[in-house]
Protein backbone atom coordinates (compact mmCIF):
# COMPACT_ATOMS: atom_id res chain seq x y z
CA UNK A 1 0.00 0.00 0.00
CA UNK A 2 1.65 3.63 -1.00
CA UNK A 3 1.52 5.83 1.63
CA UNK A 4 -0.96 8.81 1.49
CA UNK A 5 0.43 11.79 0.07
CA UNK A 6 -0.82 15.06 2.24
CA UNK A 7 -0.95 18.79 1.04
CA UNK A 8 -0.45 21.60 3.50
CA UNK A 9 -2.13 24.87 1.89
CA UNK A 10 -1.56 28.08 3.71
CA UNK A 11 -2.14 31.49 3.34
CA UNK A 12 -0.21 34.03 5.20
CA UNK A 13 0.36 37.86 5.34
CA UNK A 14 3.65 38.03 7.77
CA UNK A 15 4.77 34.40 7.72
CA UNK A 16 3.37 33.21 10.95
CA UNK A 17 0.64 30.58 9.53
CA UNK A 18 2.95 29.54 7.39
CA UNK A 19 5.63 28.29 10.32
CA UNK A 20 2.24 27.00 11.94
CA UNK A 21 1.94 25.09 8.51
CA UNK A 22 5.22 23.95 8.58
CA UNK A 23 5.00 22.60 11.86
CA UNK A 24 2.49 20.62 10.67
CA UNK A 25 4.17 19.13 7.76
CA UNK A 26 7.11 18.22 10.11
CA UNK A 27 4.69 16.48 12.53
CA UNK A 28 3.05 14.34 9.73
CA UNK A 29 6.67 13.39 8.18
CA UNK A 30 7.80 12.32 11.19
CA UNK A 31 4.66 9.90 11.13
CA UNK A 32 5.92 8.47 7.87
CA UNK A 33 3.11 10.75 5.51
CA UNK A 34 4.21 12.28 2.25
CA UNK A 35 3.49 16.24 3.02
CA UNK A 36 3.83 18.79 0.74
CA UNK A 37 3.66 22.11 2.28
CA UNK A 38 2.94 24.90 0.00
CA UNK A 39 1.28 28.95 -0.07
CA UNK A 40 -1.98 27.91 -0.79
CA UNK A 41 -1.83 30.78 -4.44
CA UNK A 42 0.77 28.15 -5.70
CA UNK A 43 -1.19 25.05 -5.56
CA UNK A 44 -2.62 23.79 -9.26
CA UNK A 45 -3.69 20.33 -8.89
CA UNK A 46 -4.71 18.51 -6.18
CA UNK A 47 -4.52 15.38 -8.09
CA UNK A 48 -1.90 13.45 -6.14
CA UNK A 49 -3.50 14.50 -2.37
CA UNK A 50 -6.15 12.16 -0.89
CA UNK A 51 -5.65 14.19 2.42
CA UNK A 52 -5.44 17.64 2.66
CA UNK A 53 -5.05 20.58 4.89
CA UNK A 54 -5.92 24.03 4.68
CA UNK A 55 -4.62 27.19 6.92
CA UNK A 56 -5.32 30.66 6.92
CA UNK A 57 -4.24 33.39 9.05
CA UNK A 58 -7.14 35.49 10.09
CA UNK A 59 -7.39 39.22 9.50
CA UNK A 60 -10.54 41.02 11.26
CA UNK A 61 -11.97 37.17 11.75
CA UNK A 62 -11.80 37.33 8.39
CA UNK A 63 -9.54 34.23 6.32
CA UNK A 64 -6.98 35.45 4.30
CA UNK A 65 -8.09 36.15 0.27
CA UNK A 66 -5.90 33.37 -1.29
CA UNK A 67 -7.05 30.72 1.55
CA UNK A 68 -10.81 31.58 0.48
CA UNK A 69 -10.03 31.26 -3.01
CA UNK A 70 -7.96 28.12 -2.56
CA UNK A 71 -11.04 26.64 -0.79
CA UNK A 72 -13.53 27.96 -4.27
CA UNK A 73 -11.16 26.85 -6.93
CA UNK A 74 -11.06 23.45 -5.30
CA UNK A 75 -13.97 22.99 -3.65
CA UNK A 76 -15.35 20.18 -6.22
CA UNK A 77 -11.63 17.89 -6.08
CA UNK A 78 -11.96 18.64 -2.28
CA UNK A 79 -15.66 16.78 -1.95
CA UNK A 80 -13.65 13.69 -2.46
CA UNK A 81 -10.94 13.82 -0.38
CA UNK A 82 -10.54 14.25 3.56
CA UNK A 83 -9.78 17.55 4.37
CA UNK A 84 -9.22 19.55 7.81
CA UNK A 85 -8.99 23.69 8.09
CA UNK A 86 -7.27 25.88 10.83
CA UNK A 87 -6.37 29.18 11.13
CA UNK A 88 -3.98 31.56 13.44
CA UNK A 89 -4.71 34.64 14.60
CA UNK A 90 -6.28 35.52 18.12
CA UNK A 91 -3.61 37.53 19.91
CA UNK A 92 -4.49 36.45 23.46
CA UNK A 93 -5.43 32.77 24.96
CA UNK A 94 -9.03 33.01 22.93
CA UNK A 95 -8.08 29.84 20.68
CA UNK A 96 -7.38 27.28 23.19
CA UNK A 97 -9.97 28.40 25.47
CA UNK A 98 -13.10 29.12 22.86
CA UNK A 99 -15.00 27.29 20.00
CA UNK A 100 -13.26 27.79 16.98
CA UNK A 101 -15.64 29.32 14.27
CA UNK A 102 -15.43 29.98 10.73
CA UNK A 103 -15.94 32.70 8.84
CA UNK A 104 -19.52 32.98 7.33
CA UNK A 105 -17.96 32.26 4.13
CA UNK A 106 -15.32 29.77 4.60
CA UNK A 107 -18.20 27.58 6.73
CA UNK A 108 -19.95 27.61 4.05
CA UNK A 109 -17.37 26.06 1.62
CA UNK A 110 -16.43 23.70 4.61
CA UNK A 111 -20.54 22.61 4.76
CA UNK A 112 -20.27 22.28 0.90
CA UNK A 113 -17.08 19.32 0.98
CA UNK A 114 -17.25 17.91 4.20
CA UNK A 115 -14.76 18.50 5.99
CA UNK A 116 -13.17 16.26 8.82
CA UNK A 117 -12.08 18.91 11.12
CA UNK A 118 -11.53 22.57 12.15
CA UNK A 119 -9.73 24.21 14.69
CA UNK A 120 -7.98 27.88 15.61
CA UNK A 121 -4.56 28.64 16.73
CA UNK A 122 -3.55 31.66 18.77
CA UNK A 123 -1.63 33.84 16.28
CA UNK A 124 1.60 36.06 16.07
CA UNK A 125 2.15 39.43 15.79
CA UNK A 126 5.16 41.52 15.74
CA UNK A 127 4.52 45.94 15.34
CA UNK A 128 7.70 45.73 13.11
CA UNK A 129 5.57 44.21 10.22
CA UNK A 130 3.91 47.85 9.63
CA UNK A 131 0.66 48.67 8.06
CA UNK A 132 -1.87 51.25 9.29
CA UNK A 133 -4.08 48.62 10.83
CA UNK A 134 -1.07 46.99 12.67
CA UNK A 135 0.43 49.88 14.21
CA UNK A 136 -3.18 50.25 15.92
CA UNK A 137 -3.45 47.02 16.87
CA UNK A 138 0.75 47.62 18.14
CA UNK A 139 -0.59 50.36 20.18
CA UNK A 140 -3.69 48.73 21.89
CA UNK A 141 -0.49 46.28 23.45
CA UNK A 142 -1.39 43.28 21.63
CA UNK A 143 1.72 42.08 19.94
CA UNK A 144 3.18 39.19 20.97
CA UNK A 145 3.56 35.43 19.63
CA UNK A 146 0.14 33.31 21.19
CA UNK A 147 1.40 30.26 19.30
CA UNK A 148 1.50 26.90 21.06
CA UNK A 149 3.59 24.66 19.35
CA UNK A 150 2.34 21.71 21.87
CA UNK A 151 -1.37 22.20 20.76
CA UNK A 152 -0.27 22.48 16.99
CA UNK A 153 1.84 19.50 17.02
CA UNK A 154 -1.15 17.49 18.87
CA UNK A 155 -3.52 18.04 16.74
CA UNK A 156 -1.32 17.66 13.65
CA UNK A 157 -0.76 14.29 15.02
CA UNK A 158 -4.60 14.15 15.60
CA UNK A 159 -4.93 14.51 11.86
CA UNK A 160 -2.36 12.16 11.22
CA UNK A 161 -3.71 9.35 12.64
CA UNK A 162 -6.72 10.34 10.89
CA UNK A 163 -5.61 10.01 7.68
CA UNK A 164 -3.23 7.05 8.03
CA UNK A 165 -6.89 5.44 9.47
CA UNK A 166 -8.83 6.54 6.11
CA UNK A 167 -6.33 4.98 3.78
CA UNK A 168 -6.06 1.45 5.60
CA UNK A 169 -7.48 -1.34 3.54
CA UNK A 170 -11.52 -2.50 4.39
CA UNK A 171 -11.81 -5.36 6.66
CA UNK A 172 -13.13 -8.08 5.12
Amino acid sequence: MMTPRVLVAYATRHGSTGEIAQAIGAVLRDDGLVVDVRRAGEVGDLGPYPAVIVGSALYLLRWHLDALEFLHAHDRALTSRDVWLFDSGPLDDSAATRPAVLPAPVQAVADRIGIRGHVTFGGRFDPETAGVVEHLIAMSGAAGDFRDFDRIRAWARDASTQIAIARLPPVE
